[in-house]
């Protein structure tokens, strides 16, 4: 090989260069790209601020203890005008026994209690929905049910 032919064989033409435009097109998809990035990472989302429900709990709590102590020193006060006008019986009755107090915390208990059920009936549900989907249409399991009452899957 003569030197004149590798010399022209070793160049290097305009032709072969990428172009200018494209290569400010590399660079600016590069720009985009971390960018994009940099964005994405700091747009994670905030922890949740649940402090507004112990907030409103409190103040519910506080509400209510706000109203027996207004009761109760209503009635106190009402007792001591009584007394001062000269009144020596017993003192009137409030409404509040021991029957009717038990009565109002086996209620309260009782709701609690009709609440987590029907909180953990929900949740079954949701899970028995997913679960028979996953089984039947995504597994191809046909349901039985055995002598038992017992819910089983079949041909998975």
């Amino acid at each position: 090989m003569t030197n004149r032919k590798l010399n022209h064989q070793m160049e290097v033409t305009q032709s072969d260069k990428p172009g200018h435009a494209w290569e400010i097109g590399r660079i600016a998809l590069a720009v985009v790209f971390a960018v994009v990035a940099a964005t994405a990472a700091h747009a994670q989302p905030a922890p949740m601020d649940m402090s507004w429900a112990i907030r409103s709990q409190q103040q519910a709590w506080n509400v209510g203890q706000a109203n027996a102590q207004a009761t109760a020193m209503a009635y106190y006060q009402y007792m001591q005008r009584l007394r001062a006008a000269g009144y020596t019986g017993p003192s009137l009755p409030t409404g509040v026994t021991n029957e009717s107090l038990q009565r109002s915390i086996n209620a309260a208990n009782q709701a609690g209690q009709a609440y987590n059920r029907a909180q953990f009936d929900n949740a079954q549900r949701r899970f028995n929905t997913a679960t028979d989907y996953d089984m039947r249409a995504i597994r191809g399991c046909t349901p039985y049910v055995d002598q038992y009452g017992r819910r089983f899957y079949a041909g998975c």
